[in-house]
């Protein structure tokens, strides 16, 4: 390994020590991949939380309880500032990667980002939508047919995010490959 120090994954290194003079450059990739590691982390394991809990343990709560809580869920900001860091981090370490460090490692980071566009055209055409019904339909004690405003909701939403959370977590391991290509070529 050289006087390369290296992570878990074997993806980041001390720039600082590259022979190339390019350790900035380096070091900026390094984080910025990180950052989009850990959005991706992030965007994947709320995706499969939604998928293998939250979900199913509404599938059995009654339809104004199941409306009230799908309403507070689009209230909530983390989720679209997760998603949203995960893509720019994503984009931005592909310029970075393909500013100075072309080959297996830029084409995995390019099929992390197609991957994640997957993922968000996905929640933008279903789930988005999905979430504006359910919104706009107002006060849940309100509504005269929650029955019916449930049955339109919930398991396109369900199948839904059982597809892109496959896809969120294959674009995760497309980084993941990305750091670990990373760390290989930077060995001395």
């Amino acid at each position: 390994m050289g006087n390369v120090r290296h992570s878990a994954l074997h993806g980041l290194h001390s720039s600082a020590e590259l022979p190339d003079g390019k350790g900035a450059r380096h070091r900026s990739l390094d984080l910025v991949l990180g950052a989009a590691l850990i959005t991706m982390s992030l965007v994947a394991g709320l995706n499969f939380t939604f998928m293998a809990a939250v979900m199913p343990n509404l599938a059995g709560v009654d339809n104004r309880t199941f409306v009230g809580i799908m309403q507070r869920f689009n209230e909530n900001p983390v989720f679209p500032v997760s998603f949203t860091l995960a893509l720019l981090l994503t984009i931005l370490s592909v310029v970075l990667q393909a500013s100075f460090a072309r080959g297996p490692a830029l084409r995995w980071l390019i099929i992390a980002l197609a991957l994640y566009s997957i993922v968000l055209a996905i929640t933008g055409a279903l789930h988005l939508p999905l979430n504006e019904l359910i919104s706009r339909a107002g006060d849940p004690d309100q509504i005269t047919d929650l029955a019916h405003l449930r049955a339109q909701v919930e398991s396109p939403w369900v199948i839904g995010n059982i597809v892109r959370t496959g896809f969120s977590v294959a674009a995760l391991a497309a980084l993941i490959r990305t750091t670990y290509l990373n760390g290989r070529t930077y060995r001395a």
